[in-house]
Parts: C-alpha cells; sequence; structure tokens
C-alpha cells in the first residue's frame, strides 16, 4: 500500500513539473536537496517528505488530497500562509496570491463562484483607492506592526501593492458567474470600523468626506450589480441573507479546478484542498442561498430599502465632528 501512494506520489509530481523544466534540477532548487537526493525520490527509493510535498503542491498546483484519495481516511490538507513575514510585506505576499489565482481563473474557458462575505476583502474595493488603503492600514495596525496611535495619514501603500491593485482590478471581473452572498449588516460593519478610528482621531475630517466618498461609490456599484446583473465582463446574483454570515467563504469553479476559500483573518485564506470537504462548502452556501432573497433584476422595494438604509448609516455613523 504504501509503496502504490509513494509510487502515486511520484508520478504526480513528474507530472506537474513545467516541460520546460528539468525534473532534477527543478526538485534540486525548489527543495535544496542534493542530485542524489532528487533521483533517489524519482525512483521511489525514499519517498517525499511531508514538508517537501507541501512545497511541491503549493508551486506546482496541485492537490496532495487527489493523491491520498483512498488512504486518507477522512484527514485533509489544509493550505494556508504563515505569518511569519512583516505584515506589510505579507500583505503584499496575499495580495500577490489573490492576483495568481484570478490570473489562472482569467484563462479558464468556465468561471463559476458563489460568495458569502460578512465585510468586504481588500480585492473587491481595489479600485476604490481610500478603503484598499484604509484595508492596509488596518491591518498594520490589527497586527500590530504600527502604534496604536499612529494616524492613518502616515501610513503609505508601497508601490507594489499598486502593482497588484491594478492587476486585480483588470482581472477580477473577467468571464465569470457569480453568486454574491451579502451579509445585511456588511456596509455597517465597514463603516462602524471607519467610526472607530474617527472617534480615536486616527483620522482627520477631510479624510473621513473620501471614505464617505468611497462609501457611497461602493454602494453605487453594488445598486449597478443588482440594477443590471453586470459586473465588467461577469454576470452577477446578488443575494442578501437575513441570517448572519459568520465568516468570509468562496467557492470557486473553472474548468476541472475547485478553489474553496475560508477566512479567518481579514487577508489571510485557509484553503481546503479535498473534494468531499469542497462538496460540504458548496452545499453550505448553496443552502444559505436557498434562504437569502435575490435582488439582481428583481425584489426593487427590498433592493431600494436596502440601499437607502446603507446610505442613512453613513449620514449618521461618519457625521464630521467640528471637534477634530
Amino acid at each position: 500500500m504504501k509503496l502504490d501512494l509513494n509510487k502515486k506520489l511520484v508520478s504526480t509530481v513528474l507530472k506537474n513539473i513545467p516541460k520546460n523544466k528539468k525534473p532534477v534540477r527543478y526538485l534540486v532548487n525548489i527543495l535544496n536537496i542534493s542530485r542524489e537526493s532528487a533521483y533517489r525520490r524519482m525512483r521511489g527509493d525514499i519517498p517525499f517528505t511531508a514538508q517537501e510535498l507541501a512545497i511541491l503542491a503549493t508551486d506546482l498546483d496541485f492537490s496532495i488530497d487527489s493523491v491520498y484519495e483512498h488512504e486518507k481516511q477522512n484527514r485533509t490538507f489544509i493550505d494556508y500562509s504563515k505569518m511569519g513575514k512583516n505584515s506589510s510585506d505579507f500583505f503584499l505576499f496575499m495580495l500577490s496570491r489573490y492576483s495568481e489565482l484570478l490570473e489562472k481563473m482569467s484563462y479558464a474557458k468556465k468561471v463559476e463562484a458563489i460568495m458569502a462575505f460578512n465585510t468586504f476583502s481588500p480585492p473587491f474595493y481595489a479600485d476604490f483607492y481610500n478603503l484598499f488603503k484604509f484595508s492596509y492600514y488596518k491591518w498594520l495596525y490589527q497586527d500590530k506592526e504600527i502604534s496604536w496611535n499612529k494616524i492613518y495619514s502616515e501610513t503609505v501603500l508601497p508601490d507594489e501593492v499598486f502593482v497588484f491593485q491594478k492587476k486585480i482590478i483588470n482581472t477580477f471581473i473577467r468571464k465569470k458567474n457569480i453568486v454574491l452572498i451579502l451579509d445585511m449588516n456588511i456596509f455597517l460593519n465597514l463603516i462602524r470600523e471607519i467610526e472607530y478610528f474617527y472617534n480615536r482621531k486616527l483620522l482627520t475630517n477631510k479624510e473621513l468626506i473620501m471614505f464617505k466618498e468611497d462609501m457611497l461609490r461602493l454602494i453605487e456599484k453594488c445598486e449597478e450589480m443588482a440594477r443590471t446583473g453586470i459586473l465588467g465582463a461577469a454576470r452577477i446574483q446578488l443575494y442578501l441573507s437575513p441570517l448572519c454570515v459568520n465568516s468570509n467563504s468562496v467557492y470557486y469553479e473553472y474548468d476541472d479546478n475547485v478553489e474553496p476559500l475560508f477566512w479567518t483573518f481579514t487577508i489571510n485564506p485557509v484553503i481546503i484542498q479535498n473534494a468531499e470537504f469542497a462538496s460540504i462548502q458548496l452545499k453550505w452556501l448553496n443552502s444559505l442561498k436557498r434562504q437569502s432573497a435575490l435582488i439582481t433584476q428583481s425584489n426593487e422595494i427590498m433592493q431600494a430599502e436596502f440601499f437607502f438604509q446603507q446610505r442613512e448609516y453613513i449620514d449618521k455613523y461618519l457625521a464630521v465632528n467640528a471637534d477634530i
């Protein structure tokens, strides 16, 4: 059994190494091992370690679960990014990973996605500069890389972030069918985060006004999605959930690939590469969808009331204080 599994692992690794790379040289470089050690692994004389498999699966983009399917016995492998880097580098790293995923999907013939959000992730408002920068500032603040009294204006977006921000904007909306389920408080959650920093006098009145303008534009963007069912080249079905969406969750399906993502942190997703678990996640998202109200080109009264309420929240919680 172990010999068969190891043979299958070797075959999977070799099959996924790009044709323009020599397998031995690739293994030597990526795993930092000797040529002899690489040959021994290719022959099956010694097995890949768990750490080596994790490195290869991430770099070559294959699922260990697909290899381990018959032997797994209810086990699964989780892909996540360790936050060993400093916070600014990690933010950039996660944007690059998300950009790579979107780029990969942009070449797929067909893309289906179902998403449930209780807060907007940074890629969603990549084309709203102030909100995008705020997500970066908040990330540094929460990860304690900056002082809790550091004002927003002193934070500078790294040049590299702008590069990925532009790439995300250009690839986010290509040929997709998207079901987007929003928590009824999704705008309010973001508004109250901004209010928190403003009340702590870390945002100026001028900055608050800029946030309000971005928030209003974001609402208009969602209104346009609800009215037309279109976002760029993507078809959108927008739902409002009466139930609390506990955490952001996304299920991508493109060609023969499945990518289920969960967020426990603002920007760092957990990817579970397991067909059975992906099926469970899809079932849960579809259940949430059935209990939610479709507002795309329908339910015009609910649609209008929802967006009117969001503008009222902005007026109520993001009012300029003359004393600041």
